[in-house]
């Protein structure tokens, strides 16, 4: 510390002065500070002690200039240590006497308090004591009671004497649970009594439910039932009894698919080789034993499942007492008591446990290795089991058919129980699809291979209707075996569709018939014997088994029509060829017609048309004909409407026409009408295109004035008829065709790719094109009126 330390002003801060700054520190050291100071400074200890001093004295100089400077303060503040030491005084003395006044206080109360203290728990044990006596005295007016009702039960049988008994035992049941009473000597006496009495009530209930239930008496069940709410475990009892009907259920069908079980009856009935009672050995590769042996097993499959109708109608018996039955003293309705109880109700248990122990004993039956012989002849003999099952639940059904009952089953359970036999299900449907894949694929093996015989198709046809007749008794299998039927026919429309020629020996027309024409001929008649056999057989099935064959005898049918459809394209198309050489016929002539022969185009026609008969259409067997349906059919009345349609349109657009055309042409209907009829199908049976013909060559010689309310019109197209007009209009109102530039052949390509609303457009537009240059020309108004209207949509 230097000399300029020594002097330290008065308002100097020596907080802020360095010299200061190590003492002013929290954790100062003495030791540590001279040990410090003398060995980092160069002045001797002597010198630092004066420097120590000279800073002392400083510190005395300000100290003591602070003490003067703030004594008014320092004053000030003693005296108010004074006030506050006197004031503290005064406070110690009145907590001393409070504490004196406390003292005499509790004094004077403990006294009281531990009395009261003693005379509470002397009431408390008096309460208590006469609440046991309270309890056991009513305890005993109860077993009084009921030892009075169980003499009383057994003197009369009474149907409310045992529900009687069971709420006197379930109110003495209801006092021990309210106090504790062991240990009491008149308790303990009377618990062998109660033991007795509670098994005799549960005997007697028991009994009773057995009976209602076996007799479906609702009022014994109801009586039962009342028993048991009355000591409190009716859900335990329902639960108990739903149980124990499936596990008989259960028992019954364990028994019947036992493999073991079926052998041992089986011997024991003669199915060995020894005979009843004999010593044989067993034979089972047998026909006679094995058949015996499948008898046994539906006698069995039989009862398990008479079992479960009987204990799926008791158990809805008894949930429509549970619905109806009220407590006559509470009014709770026992069903509503189960739902608090969260317990199921009786049929949804049964049927959960029935379905789980069916699916159960059918899935070990199913299993590889186990129950071989059951396993065997429940797929080869499934379409029975089905039926079994089927019938059982029909039946249930019907004896559970109660108006404002519910139903004893849901769909949902009902597909559950049906699904329980699904591994027979699927065993028994694949083995039947690849009997009839096989049977297609033998059939129609395909490629260029020969077509089947006769025999070999009614083989084929013969195992579809096997199949089908074998499952028509049970809806749902027919349906499911109806599916397999499809997917057969699919296969043989796939394979059918490869064994088909192709080439252009097949659309040559004209002459005698190829040997490609004939082979596609003759697989159209035997797909459509196998689709004939087969829709003869749809109304017969259930709807759902007909839907299911329906798209895949579709198929069929397509491969069928597309395999001769080249030939009847190719006919047809020479048909109208020849149709089309009649433009180059002159109908315009004035003279009269010849009635010697047809003209030339029809000539060509007729023999076309006698050709096709001749060469084509009687190689279909049966031949085509309006009597019997076939494809071959189908598409001969579809080839002799086309062609009588596409005559009446090109005989429509013939201009100039005279009467002396009108009677030509009518001529060569009449001769078209005739080689329809004579070669191709009755007239009656082509229908419209027919009678549209004979009303066009009737509108021919009808008078155009008469036309407007002719009932020629609506039995003809209105292209038609308008084209047929042009005849009779000026030359100026051109053609719709010819104004185009079309030929006759292109106008009518252009016709059969459009619309009649777009053929009816585009005439109306080529007829208010022309209709300006026509306007003054004769004719004009008796037919552009008529056209006019013809055209409006």
């Amino acid at each position: 510390m230097g000399r300029g330390g020594q002097k330290v002003a008065a308002d100097e801060d020596l907080s802020s002065n360095p010299a200061y700054a190590p003492f002013c520190g929290e954790h100062f050291d003495a030791m540590e500070f001279a040990s410090h100071s003398l060995s980092t400074s160069s002045t001797t200890a002597q010198a630092k002690t004066i420097q120590l001093q000279e800073g002392i004295k400083a510190l005395h100089e300000r100290i003591r200039q602070e003490v003067e400077r703030r004594q008014d303060d320092l004053l000030q503040q003693a005296e108010s240590l004074r006030e506050a030491q006197s004031f503290m005084q005064g406070i110690n003395l009145s907590v001393d006497s409070l504490q004196a006044a406390m003292r005499r206080v509790r004094a004077e109360v403990m006294q009281p308090y531990t009395s009261i203290r003693m005379q509470t728990s002397q009431l408390h044990n008096l309460h208590t004591t006469a609440d046991t006596l309270r309890h056991v005295l009513h305890r005993l007016k109860l077993l009084s009671r009921l030892k009075a009702q169980m003499a009383s039960s057994q003197d009369k049988a009474g149907s409310q004497e045992p529900a009687k008994a069971a709420k006197l035992l379930s109110d003495i049941t209801a006092v021990g649970q309210e106090i504790d009473l062991s240990g009491l000597n008149v308790v303990e006496a009377d618990e062998e009594y109660l033991q007795n009495a509670s098994y005799q009530v549960h005997v007697q209930a028991k009994a009773a439910l057995r009976a209602g239930m076996e007799t479906l008496s609702q009022a014994e069940v109801g009586s039962a039932l009342q028993i048991y709410f009355n000591l409190n475990e009716l859900p335990q009892a329902v639960t108990e009894l739903v149980e124990s009907s499936v596990s008989q259920v259960e028992r019954q069908l364990t028994s019947a698919l036992d493999a073991r079980r079926l052998t041992s009856a089986g011997a024991a009935a003669g199915g060995f080789l020894g005979g009843p009672g004999g010593r044989g050995s067993p034979a089972p590769g047998t026909a006679g034993s094995t058949a015996k042996l499948a008898e046994i097993l539906w006698q069995n499959l039989s009862k398990a499942l008479d079992t479960l109708h009987g204990a799926a109608v008791a158990v809805w018996h008894l949930q429509r007492v549970l619905a109806k039955k009220r407590d006559p003293l509470s009014h709770v309705l026992f069903s509503d008591s189960l739902q608090a109880a969260s317990c199921p109700s009786p049929l949804s248990r049964f049927w959960e446990l029935a379905t789980g122990a069916l699916q159960n004993a059918f899935a070990d039956a199913a299993a590889v290795g186990r129950a071989g012989l059951v396993r065997e002849l429940l797929t080869a003999q499934y379409p029975r089991l089905a039926r079994i099952f089927e019938d059982t639940l029909a039946k249930l059904l019907q004896d559970t058919e109660v108006k404002g009952a519910e139903a004893v089953l849901t769909e949902d359970e009902t597909e559950a129980v049906v699904a329980a036999v699904a591994p027979f299900q699927q065993a028994y449907l694949g083995t039947c699809l690849m009997r009839m894949s096989d049977a297609a694929t033998s059939a129609f093996p395909g490629g260029n291979r020969s077509l089947p015989t006769s025999a070999e198709l009614q083989k084929f046809i013969g195992r579809m209707h096997e199949e089908l007749k074998g499952v028509g008794a049970s809806t749902r299998l027919a349906a499911q075996v109806a599916a397999c039927v499809g997917k057969a026919l699919r296969v043989l429309a796939e394979k059918a569709e490869y064994m088909a020629a192709t080439g252009p020996d097949v659309r040559q027309v004209g002459g005698a018939c190829t040997s490609a024409q004939l082979r596609n001929i003759t697989l159209c008649c035997q797909l459509n014997e196998v689709h004939r056999s087969l829709v003869s057989l749809l109304p017969r099935l259930p709807a759902h088994a007909a839907a299911a064959i329906k798209a895949p005898l579709e198929a069929v049918q397509s491969v069928a029509v597309e395999a001769v459809m080249p030939l009847f394209r190719a006919a047809v198309d020479a048909a109208e060829q020849a149709v089309l050489r009649m433009h180059s016929h002159d109908f315009g002539a004035a003279s009269a017609p010849s009635v010697a022969g047809a003209s030339p185009y029809m000539a060509d026609l007729t023999r076309h048309i006698a050709l096709c008969r001749v060469e084509y259409l009687s190689k279909f067997s049966p031949p085509p004909s309006s009597s019997t349906a076939s494809f071959g059919g189908a598409l001969t009345e579809r080839m002799a409407g086309r062609i009588l349609l596409f005559f009446m349109r090109h005989a429509s657009l013939l201009r100039p026409l005279s009467q002396a055309g009108k009677l030509q042409l009518a001529k060569d209907i009449a001769e078209l009408e005739a080689a329809v009829a004579e070669n191709l199908l009755p007239l009656e049976a082509v229908g419209a295109p027919h009678r549209a013909l004979r009303a066009f060559r009737a509108l021919l010689f009808a008078p155009t004035p008469a036309l407007a309310d002719s009932l020629l019109l609506p039995a003809l197209p209105r292209s038609t008829v308008l084209h047929h007009l042009y005849s009779r209009a000026p030359p100026a109102l051109q053609s719709p065709h010819s104004r185009s530039g079309f030929s006759p052949a292109q106008y009518s390509m252009w016709l059969d790719q459009h619309s009649m609303e777009e053929a009816l457009k585009f005439i109306r537009t080529a007829l208010e094109a022309c209709a300006p240059a026509a306007r003054d020309q004769p004719g004009f108004d008796d037919v552009y009126p008529l056209m006019l209207k013809l055209c409006s949509p």
